[in-house]
């Protein structure tokens, strides 16, 4: 009787992550310089929105941003298995500032003039951020390498939300698609959800897609 098993054909090529990488610090920069910066230098015309929550928007956004910008070089290093000790500094940045930021996210969520909806998306994210990142944590501190890899890239996918919301919210305003609060609300979710679905599929995917049936079977 012929039992099913399965044959890595080959390692999968990290070259599309690192293209990948070097699109989200692009992205980054850009996104910081923009939207980031204002909330930073404590601009009165944003500011004025957060009245009563200026320490928490701005934790939010100074240790999200800083999650950002450090996420991309430690996932390259990561991946190439290069210069380790500054990997490991860095990572413990990611780590303290995604905490930061998620915990500032949390209770964003709670106040939020917009709707229950929106602050519900942003909790969501925010779970998603601490969970992913957590898990990652976990995985490295039991020397599950691969493991950690992937969820350090779900991780920073999430991260990312904070890019994609403001890329959805320019696209459906450009569209003039529902009203304003509509358009805050389904970014809210679709910034992380999506993605997040998106990555799974790629790394799941690449594993069925790069293994075989022994022969035989």
């Amino acid at each position: 009787m012929s039992q099913s098993a399965q044959t890595p054909l080959s390692r999968p090529s990290h070259l599309p992550w690192l293209i990948l990488l070097l699109i989200g610090v692009l992205l980054a920069i850009g996104f910081f310089a923009i939207f980031a910066f204002p909330y930073l230098i404590l601009d009165p015309e944003v500011i004025a929105r957060f009245e009563g929550r200026t320490v928490w928007i701005f934790t939010h956004v100074a240790s999200g941003s800083i999650a950002l910008l450090v996420g991309a070089p430690v996932l390259w290093m990561g991946t190439k298995r290069k210069s380790m000790p500054l990997h490991r500094k860095l990572g413990m940045v990611y780590l303290a500032t995604v905490t930061l930021s998620s915990i500032s996210s949390f209770y964003l969520s709670f106040t939020t003039e917009v709707n229950w909806v929106f602050g519900a998306g942003l909790f969501g994210l925010g779970c998603a951020w601490v969970i992913t990142t957590g898990l990652g944590f976990i995985a490295i501190k039991r020397r599950f390498i691969q493991q950690h890899m992937e969820w350090m890239i779900r991780s920073y996918v999430v991260t990312f939300g904070f890019v994609f919301f403001r890329i959805l919210v320019g696209i459906l305003t450009a569209l003039e698609v529902g009203t304003l609060f509509e358009r805050l609300t389904a970014a809210s979710w679709f910034c992380w959800a999506f993605p997040l679905l998106f990555t799974e599929a790629i790394i799941q995917g690449r594993k069925i897609l790069g293994t075989k049936k022994a022969p035989g079977n």
